[in-house]
C-alpha cells in the first residue's frame, strides 16, 4: 500500500469513527430527553474510548501540517521564519478565540442578571469596574490557555511532519 492509499484508508477510518461517536452522542441525548438521566454505559464508553482510538489512528496515519484559521497550511520547518509564521498564526487564533468567548460572556451578562452569573465565583464582583475586571481576566486567561494549546499542538504537528518527511526520504 502506497502513501496515498494509506492516507485515504486512515481518513475513511476517522470518518467512520466520527459517525459512530456522533451516533453515540445522539443516543445519549435522546436518552436524556426521554428519562432526564444518562445510564447507557456502552454509549459513554464509545464516546470516551473514541478519543483514544482517534489518537491511535492519527498516530498510525502520520501527522498533518498545522493550519491557520483560514485553513492555510503553515510551514513545518525549524528555521526562524517558519517558526515566526506559525507563532503569528497561533496568536491570531488565540486572540479570536478569547475575543469570541469573552463576547459571549458579555452577551450573557447583558441578557441575564449579573448576580446569577457571578454567584458561583469565590470572590464578590461589585459594580461595572468589577465586571470589566472579570471580563478582562477572562480574556487574558482564555488567550493564554488557547495560545499555549495551539502552540503545543502546532509545534508537535510540525515536528511530526518533519519526522515523517525524513522517514520517507531516508
Amino acid at each position: 500500500m502506497d502513501e496515498r492509499q494509506h492516507l485515504k484508508a486512515g481518513r475513511s477510518a476517522l470518518v467512520a469513527l466520527g459517525a459512530v461517536m456522533f451516533a453515540a452522542l445522539g443516543v445519549l441525548v435522546w436518552e436524556y430527553i426521554q428519562t432526564k438521566e444518562v445510564t447507557n454505559t456502552a454509549a459513554i464508553l464509545v464516546l470516551v474510548g473514541g478519543a483514544g482510538v482517534f489518537a491511535l489512528v492519527q498516530r498510525v496515519l502520520g501527522a498533518e501540517a498545522p493550519r491557520s484559521l483560514m485553513g492555510v497550511e503553515l510551514p513545518t520547518g525549524a528555521d526562524a521564519p517558519s517558526r515566526r509564521q506559525r507563532r503569528r498564526a497561533y496568536l491570531r487564533g488565540a486572540l479570536l478565540f478569547a475575543a469570541v468567548l469573552t463576547g459571549l460572556s458579555l452577551a450573557g451578562l447583558a441578557l441575564g442578571g449579573t448576580q446569577e452569573l457571578t454567584s458561583g465565583l469565590p470572590f464578590a464582583v461589585q459594580g461595572t469596574l468589577g465586571l470589566v475586571a472579570l471580563l478582562g481576566a477572562e480574556f487574558l486567561a482564555l488567550f493564554a490557555v488557547s495560545y499555549a494549546v495551539d502552540w503545543a499542538l502546532g509545534e508537535w504537528s510540525s515536528k511530526a511532519v518533519e519526522r515523517q518527511y525524513a522517514r520517507l526520504d531516508g
